[in-house]
């Protein structure tokens, strides 16, 4: 592993990396809500959300680290911006479930890519560190998109709150499959993590770790089971309040997990 990000440019990798985890996050999430009656303005604002970083994404690397367009990494990022006026418009049904699915397929490769830059993680290894970075973006993406779904109950006051209990478990599962690839990744990464500088195990390699696991999944799972207990007597106003406290954790959580990377070299 290269565990100093800062070299060759690494630090620009790991926030394209960064950003694409949030586009992959939200996209799968909105893929969870296709028949919600929301309006055409729901699916813009959303789309437009994971549209955005994907760029950054995709402009960054190649204007500040020297990337090069052609790269796998780069391509698959701009593939998935493209689709983006087709699952952000009026499309509806199968046209917008195909365009969504290759907006997040795209964004999906090209978070792979990105990961295999450096050239240290291949195979088993890079299969790990990328099903940990999806999660992680997982998590964040969908917690957020909760959020904003819940705020649309107060303009759609007859909206059924099926919709967000439906989101609701989806981001329970997040959660659950982040905490299963953290602790994956620290078995088949074990040697590297106990060989670093400041080895994961140790104090403050176990403080850190401690905080994004405790922060950014465990104390939202405690807040996805409160939410859905608001849901059961359709109290969306209540289950806004706790998905937004809930997104603010979430998102301290993925930035320890950004800051562990940095340190550690693997998405945790």
């Amino acid at each position: 592993m290269n565990p100093d990000p800062s070299v060759a440019g690494g630090w620009i990798d790991l926030g394209a990396q960064f950003c694409l985890q949030l586009s992959f996050g939200v996209l799968l999430a909105l893929a969870f809500v296709p028949r919600a009656p929301v309006g055409t303005l729901f699916y813009r604002l959303m789309g437009t959300t994971a549209v955005l970083p994907a760029l950054l994404a995709g402009v960054i690397p190649v204007t500040s680290a020297g990337r090069s367009p052609s790269e796998p990494a780069v391509v698959a990022t701009w593939l998935a911006v493209a689709a983006y006026p087709f699952y952000s418009g009026p499309l509806r049904g199968r046209r917008w479930a195909a365009a969504l699915a290759w907006g997040l397929g795209a964004t999906a490769v090209a978070l792979v890519a990105t990961l295999a830059r450096p050239g240290d993680l291949a195979g088993l290894r890079l299969a790990v560190a990328s099903l940990s970075a999806a999660a992680t973006g997982a998590v964040a993406g969908g917690v957020g998109l909760a959020m904003v779904l819940g705020h649309w109950y107060l303009t759609v006051p007859k909206l059924d709150v099926r919709h967000l209990v439906r989101l609701n478990r989806v981001t329970v599962g997040a959660m659950v499959a982040s905490l299963a690839c953290v602790g994956l990744t620290c078995l088949v990464f074990r040697t590297d993590l106990a060989a670093a500088r400041t080895p994961l195990l140790g104090p403050w390699g176990l403080f850190y770790l401690g905080t994004r696991i405790a922060v950014g999944l465990l104390v939202p799972l405690v807040f996805a089971w409160m939410t859905a207990g608001s849901l059961r007597y359709e109290n969306t106003r209540s289950a806004t309040g706790i998905l937004y406290a809930s997104t603010v954790l979430v998102l301290i959580g993925t930035g320890v997990a950004v800051s562990l990377q940095s340190s550690y070299g693997v998405p945790l």
